[in-house]
């Protein structure tokens, strides 16, 4: 990213050669990164009650379901959180192939992301946005989210077409795959049900209707068909509803910065973190780097804060910029009014909207946004390196990883469908 001059904003223009093709090594190591140690996956309850559920419907034991696995806020998902795995099952019939089709289509949404930007991007922003992706490839919590049987690591399936549709909604045919896909958001991860709703306020907001509303209505109006089912079984007897009484917090808006600046990775590991600070190791001796990232991490966000406050209202923010910070902003402040308890993996249906707005904060300082990127694929290679080390982390939500696992932890309970 090339320094601006003072007469001008501090996007930086669409080709900046040398720098550029950073962009797209990091894309590169984000790939592999999201590809790597495959047996080192995750392999807890939530896992083996999809496997198990997608098995039992590819074989046929049981039928296409509408209803999906509950929430973590006792209402159960729609069923299209399992139809994507029930679709692997056919080709992927056993754990391990099935993490490895789940890492490779976010490998291909990864570089879809890279597309979106090369071909949906105006010329003038193109660099910002292939930051921004190259940001989220090798962010921890986004590579964390591309490994395993779950079905949020499977929303880039529908976040690609729904952003890719947004991007080409003054045409009828971008308005109905952004109306269409934002509607399947929702059904696969109920944060999607906020995001879609966001992104939509904000677009009217700064259109002024100015998209083909005709277009969006009838892909919305499609995709919406599959929640009837749905919606019928939430007004059974047999419908787990909300757990009510969570507490208003601000906590959304906390675990935006912690994703966007590779600060979050303490989600998967719990105490073992302060483990994977004290290394990497090297001749048994604990060198302490990952500490010195994470602490150049918050210096670098410390120094945004400080670039975006004395730029203040002489700043001129890029369009991209403005529509999918608005999108954030309104959804986590939708899911903080609906008072669910926040997790960190809600975050995930916003794909690389995050590091667009993180790449932009730093966007004038071009040697600021490589050392973000360089920092987070550090930190990145640390986490997955630790999980092969030491079998994963078995005290935390990472579990013991299925490599590590014995035959019998393996297995798949005899409870499961």
């Amino acid at each position: 990213m090339p320094k601006p001059s003072s007469s001008s904003s501090p996007t930086p223009p669409s080709d900046t050669h040398g720098l550029d093709r950073w962009a797209w090594l990091f894309v590169l190591t984000g790939s592999v990164l999201r590809v790597a140690w495959p047996l080192d996956m995750e392999w807890k309850f939530d896992e083996k009650w999809m496997f198990a559920k997608a098995l039992a419907i590819a074989s046929g034991r049981e039928a296409w379901p509408w209803i999906g696995m509950p929430s973590g806020v006792g209402l159960q998902n729609p069923g299209l959180s399992i139809w994507p795995f029930a679709l692997l099952a056919y080709v992927s019939p056993e754990p391990v192939a099935m993490t490895q089709a789940v890492q490779w289509i976010n490998v291909l949404g990864l570089w879809g992301f890279a597309l979106w930007v090369k071909r949906t991007w105006s010329a003038q922003h193109q660099a910002l946005g292939l930051w921004g992706i190259a940001l989220y490839a090798v962010s921890p919590l986004a590579v964390l989210f591309s490994r395993k049987i779950w079905a949020q690591d499977l929303l880039i399936v529908f976040v690609l077409p729904w952003l890719w549709g947004h991007r080409r909604r003054k045409h009828a045919w971008g308005a109905a795959l952004w109306g269409l896909s934002g509607a399947l958001l929702g059904q696969v991860h109920m944060s999607g049900f906020f995001a879609a709703a966001a992104l939509l306020i904000v677009t009217a907001f700064m259109d002024r209707g100015r998209f083909h509303v005709l277009g969006w209505l009838a892909g919305s109006v499609l995709g919406a068909l599959l929640l009837v089912p749905w919606l019928r079984f939430l007004l059974s007897p047999a419908a787990r509803h909300v757990e009510s009484g969570g507490e208003l917090t601000l906590r959304f808006f906390i675990e935006a910065l912690r994703h966007a600046w590779g600060l979050g990775i303490e989600y998967a590991l719990g105490d073992a973190y302060h483990a994977l600070l004290s290394g990497p190791s090297i001749a048994g001796v604990d060198t302490h780097l990952a500490a010195a990232a994470r602490f150049a991490l918050f210096a670098l966000l410390l120094l945004a804060v400080v670039d975006r406050v004395r730029a203040g209202l002489r700043d001129h923010v890029p369009e991209p910029v403005r529509s999918y910070a608005g999108c954030v902003l309104i959804a986590g402040l939708g899911l903080c009014a609906a008072r669910v308890s926040m997790y960190a993996h809600y975050l995930i249906v916003f794909g690389p909207l995050l590091h667009v707005v993180a790449a932009w904060s730093l966007s004038g300082r071009r040697w600021a946004v490589l050392a973000l990127c360089g920092l987070q694929t550090f930190l990145s290679a640390c986490f997955i390196v630790y999980i092969h080390v030491h079998g994963g982390a078995p005290e935390a939500d990472y579990g013991t990883a299925y490599r590590a696992q014995s035959a019998e932890q393996r297995a798949i309970p005899a409870e499961l469908p």
